[in-house]
């Protein structure tokens, strides 16, 4: 079956977009892709919606069409660091300080508290970065460690390092993670640090880490949600098994597969 005229219009703006076009480079108008394909106006207005619908180009009103930012996917079932994930997209991953610093906390409901099973005022070491890949703004990421953990982090370069990286030379290497994705809208500040309007949409996403069972780190990072793809594979469990907590099982750790 021949694919619909304006899917092969799509897949040959798609291949140029790959290849030779940059980020925020203005498209041809309507007119003249109609012209240069020979075919109706209406049929590239769908061409472009397709590829708008991919997260490949966006419009301004009045101004036409344009190459977006690249999106990157991210594999929900690997627990790897920032860095490693922006380098497997063939991109490079950067960081830019926003705060650094120990804090203590003192409610006991602390969410933070609570991810790492600390008593109120235990010194925990606060890390706010903006991640960037190949130098665009990508995600905001706070991150919280014990600090008896980690004694000597805050004299290492974060700026080059990753922080997992850091975390294994500790001999806490993170091993097992739960994650919870939540969709929000950023606030005025969140918004000039990702260079989006404010209100747009994000992901934030909620780790608590552990490592040889002992949690090691809790982090809130909010993903620009028009560039950040998050990726489940799923299987269906045939033989259902119906657990129901204790007490006791309540503060077990959770074993992430």
């Amino acid at each position: 079956m021949t694919a619909p005229r304006y899917r092969a219009i799509a897949e040959i703006l798609r291949r140029e977009i790959a290849r030779r076009l940059v980020p925020h480079l203005r498209l041809p108008s309507e007119s003249q892709l109609a012209r240069r394909f020979r075919a109706a106006r209406e049929t590239i207005r769908r061409a472009l919606a397709e590829l708008q619908r991919d997260g490949l180009v966006y419009s301004r009103r009045g101004a036409g069409s344009f190459v977006a930012e690249p999106r990157v996917d991210q594999d929900l079932d690997r627990l790897v660091g920032f860095s490693e994930f922006i380098e497997r997209q063939g991109l490079k991953p950067g960081a830019r300080l926003l705060e650094l610093g120990v804090i203590r906390i003192r409610d006991p409901q602390s969410p933070v508290l609570r991810a790492l099973s600390l008593k109120p005022s235990e010194p925990l070491i606060y890390l706010r970065r903006l991640r960037t890949a190949a130098g665009h703004p990508l995600v905001i990421a706070s991150t919280w460690l014990p600090q008896k953990r980690f004694p000597s982090l805050l004299e290492r370069d974060l700026r080059r390092r990753s922080v997992y990286s850091l975390m294994a030379d500790a001999g806490y290497r993170p091993e097992r993670a739960l994650e919870t994705i939540e969709a929000v809208s950023l606030n005025t500040e969140q918004a000039a640090l990702l260079q989006v309007a404010p209100g747009s949409p994000a992901l934030l996403v909620r780790r608590t880490a552990w490592s040889n069972g002992i949690p090691v780190e809790y982090a809130e990072d909010y993903y620009r949600g028009d560039r950040t793809c998050f990726r489940v594979r799923l299987s269906l469990i045939r033989d259902e098994t119906r657990i129901t907590a204790t007490p006791s099982s309540r503060n077990r750790q959770p074993v992430i597969r």
